[in-house]
């Protein structure tokens, strides 16, 4: 487990580390715990955050095919 995995530069970085360490630990979801997130809106950005995007969604797909197919 070496955190962050620096291949993705935008998006899909969190499920990543979360799959990663649901391998080695448990993973607890707490509903009570909120994270506000003043950014967003990439898409609107233009189309190279959409690159960018599918760009990270077919690596973390690729790299997670057995654990995502559920």
């Amino acid at each position: 487990m070496n955190g962050f995995d620096p291949g993705y530069f935008l998006y899909f970085e969190d499920f990543d580390l979360t799959l990663r360490l649901s391998k080695v630990t448990t993973v607890a979801y707490c509903p009570l715990v909120a994270i506000v997130h003043h950014g967003g809106g990439a898409a609107s950005k233009g189309w190279r955050h959409v690159v960018l995007f599918v760009k990270s969604a077919r690596r973390f797909f690729g790299a997670h095919r057995s654990t995502t197919a559920n």
